[in-house]
């Protein structure tokens, strides 16, 4: 819900509980009036017929216009005014009544009297059925009023607000120029825009600073790495014991070793760093065929079977380089922990990548295996990034992929969102060939 709209429910919100109570008031004050302004009348009435009476003139009360009656007493009560009300039902005109009744007592040249007037005045309910009219027009007035006026406002107040929001969500951290909020003359927008800013340049600072050491780093390690592997490869065709030579052989698998961890943490970093952005489709039916065909010597090493059912014209939104990574990933853990003579079924439709291998089963929770340096188990030629970074590829590219081992299959599933993914009806053709990336992790 919109800003402007909860401002405008919570003012109706107001004005709906406010207005009983006012009403109330309005209604009490209103009929207090009448009655207390019916009742001066009525006194005023009755002084005048007094006033007759003790002039010795006889009391002409139709002339005021008000019925009036003449009582003598023999005592006088305390009160000098006695006001009376009485509602009743008018059989002649078929409605209720009201009438109000005011009764002043006199002594007049020793004589008690009791002078009596009367009038018939508007009853409460009369009075709340029209008050109850009255507040149905102005409550449908207020919210008509108030709805399109806070739109109106709001198109120029938070104007300056909304501008802020789009100049966010259009910032990236790659961009080199510094982000440029609109001017505002709201001091709270004002100190939104300084805090934005302040938190952009930090973020651009930071991740400048993140990406030139991550490219530095990788940079600086894969040179004395590649010195001290070529050193010993020319120590290797030297004369060298049996001993000395599976020295030298297990020290330059160490060394290729953290040269791929090198390269897997350095691809990491570029993808939360969102460096591998897309917004073309690319074939990836072709290179799944492709991917899983340079598989293919491996396969036959362990003897392992694969079925495969894969639809053509399967297009992702992707980066061609993160999809070849992607498959490569879960084709090699495939195999790697697969069994001798085992299986290996791989499904594509617009929907899903599913992956399934026989294996035994992991050593971890299966929710732990794409934590970085997490193996289903202690395999030796692994370092356990591979499915890190799978999930991050997935992550970046707006996938979900989940893992799980049921019967005897450990089975690795990649949905596909429909916006990232379409189905075209042109004839298949020979896949391109694409520069081998070998399987990180």
């Amino acid at each position: 819900m919109k800003l402007v709209d909860k401002f405008t429910l919570w003012f109706i919100g107001i004005v709906i509980l406010v207005t009983p109570v006012s009403m109330y008031i309005s209604y009490y004050n209103i009929k207090e009036k009448i009655y207390e302004a019916e009742v001066i009348r009525l006194k005023e009435i009755n002084d005048k017929i007094a006033n007759q009476l003790r002039a010795g003139k006889i009391p002409r009360h139709s002339i005021f216009d008000f019925p009036a009656g003449i009582v003598k007493l023999k005592k006088l009560p305390k009160d000098n005014v006695a006001v009376n009300e009485y509602k009743f039902y008018n059989e002649q005109l078929k409605r209720n009544e009201c009438r109000l009744d005011v009764n002043s007592f006199y002594t007049i040249n020793g004589t008690n009297y009791k002078i009596s007037s009367y009038n018939y005045v508007t009853k409460g309910e009369q009075i709340v059925a029209g008050m109850l009219k009255a507040v149905f027009w102005k409550m449908l007035l207020i919210i008509l009023f108030v709805a399109i006026s806070a739109r109106l406002v709001s198109r120029y107040i938070l104007l300056p607000f909304k501008q802020s929001l789009k100049t966010i969500q259009d910032f990236s951290l790659k961009q080199k120029e510094k982000i440029d909020l609109p001017h505002t003359t709201t001091a709270e927008f004002k100190e939104l825009n300084c805090f934005l800013k302040k938190m952009a340049d930090k973020a651009t600072d930071d991740y400048a600073r993140v990406k030139e050491f991550s490219e530095n780093a990788s940079h600086e390690v894969q040179t004395p790495l590649a010195v001290i592997q070529s050193k010993l490869e020319l120590l290797a065709e030297t004369c060298i014991g049996e001993d000395q030579a599976a020295l030298i052989s297990d020290m330059q698998n160490a060394i290729e070793k953290l040269a791929k961890i090198n390269r897997s943490l350095l691809l990491l970093t570029k993808l939360e760093n969102q460096e591998y952005e897309t917004s073309e489709n690319i074939r990836f039916c072709k290179i799944t065929r492709e991917v899983l065909s340079s598989f293919e010597l491996r396969l036959q090493l362990k003897n392992i079977s694969v079925n495969t059912d894969i639809d053509k014209n399967v297009y992702l939104q992707i980066h061609p380089v993160l999809a070849e990574i992607l498959l490569n990933n879960l084709l090699s853990n495939a195999i790697r922990y697969n069994i001798e003579d085992g299986l290996i079924e791989v499904t594509l439709s617009r929907k899903m990548l599913m992956i399934k291998n026989t294996g035994l089963p992991p050593e971890v929770p299966v929710e732990q295996l794409f934590r970085r340096f997490k193996k289903s188990n202690q395999c030796a030629d692994s370092i356990g990034l591979g499915l890190a970074i799978v999930k991050q590829i997935c992550i970046v590219n707006g996938l979900s992929v989940s893992y799980q081992y049921a019967d005897g299959f450990h089975v690795l599933e990649v949905d596909f969102p429909e916006e990232r993914v379409s189905q075209d009806t042109e004839p298949d053709f020979e896949p391109v060939n694409f520069k081998g990336t070998p399987a990180l992790g």
